[in-house]
């Protein structure tokens, strides 16, 4: 079997790009976010995260009322 290997911000972007998150704004910290986990996947999210800010963006992120696991996964179930 021969092995895929994508940069990093083109899988993030394939992933996560067309998750329907209400903004466009949304839609980007999703793929930033992506990437900063594929980068560092074993840490927790303040040691995957670039600064406090994107740490802070993404808790907000998933903490909002419009975003939800049903969005974030709905693009993988096509």
């Amino acid at each position: 079997m021969a092995a895929v290997i994508m940069e990093t911000a083109a899988w993030a972007e394939a992933q996560f790009g067309s998750c329907a998150l209400g903004d466009r704004r949304r839609n980007k910290r999703m793929v930033t976010f992506a990437m900063q986990v594929a980068a560092r996947p074993d840490g927790s999210t303040p040691e995957q995260t670039e600064s406090w800010a994107d740490c802070k963006a993404a808790y907000r992120l998933f903490d909002g009322d419009d975003v939800s696991f049903a969005e974030i996964v709905a693009p993988h179930c096509r």
